[in-house]
């Protein structure tokens, strides 16, 4: 076994036996210093001749019958990716938070978010966001500011002082974005009773007449 790795070593590296040097010994003498003419290692060049065939094999597998993706095309196929797994997380409202909320205006969010008030808030906002222990939706004055991400963060973060819990253990995200959507679109309707405004006024330069 040891003689066969042995004779292996010998044909892959291809080397002269050192009592056999002189054979191979160049004539030219550079101030002491001689040169052997050994030949390149067969290992080297088997690994050039692999190169070769890859290269053929590349040529025709990417640019001749195209079988094989190219960089340029696998990146788009992995864009394109990426944007439908996005869309899917805009969907469920992963991506919004307080700073990256957004009014929304489709009838499917507006329902969805008109269900949420009627299960959850009408007992201190009232059926028509009139007020009752909570304020009033519907006129310019809004205790913690008013505009969609305000409004989304107080329905997140809740008022614990005033009784108010927080909302993120209950509702997702997007959930929380139709609420405060659908509570936007009160403002200026005219409750049965509404309560006196209380906080300060806010007018909010994106708000969508």
């Amino acid at each position: 076994m040891f003689g066969l790795l042995k004779k292996i070593k010998s044909h892959l590296v291809a080397l002269t036996p050192l009592e056999n040097e002189d054979e191979i010994l160049l004539k030219d003498d550079y101030d002491g210093i001689k040169e052997l003419d050994n030949r390149i290692p067969p290992w080297f060049n088997y690994l050039f001749y692999f190169t070769v065939l890859f290269g053929i094999y590349y040529l025709l597998d990417y640019h001749v019958f195209k079988t094989g993706k190219l960089q340029a095309e696998e990146y788009r196929e992995e864009m394109t990716i990426a944007e439908s797994r996005k869309a899917e997380l805009m969907k469920t409202g992963a991506l919004v938070n307080e700073n990256t909320v957004t009014r929304l205006t489709d009838a499917a969010s507006l329902n969805a978010g008109k269900d949420i008030f009627r299960t959850n808030c009408v007992p201190c906002h009232g059926p028509d966001g009139g007020g009752i222990i909570g304020p009033n939706f519907t006129d310019d004055y809004w205790i913690r500011g008013g505009g969609i991400k305000n409004i989304f963060s107080t329905i997140k973060y809740g008022v614990p002082a005033k009784g108010m819990i927080s909302w993120q253990t209950q509702l997702n995200p997007k959930q929380m974005q139709d609420v405060a959507s659908y509570i936007m679109t009160m403002h200026g309707t005219k409750p049965a009773n509404p309560k006196a405004p209380e906080g300060t006024l806010y007018i909010d330069s994106t708000a969508i007449k």
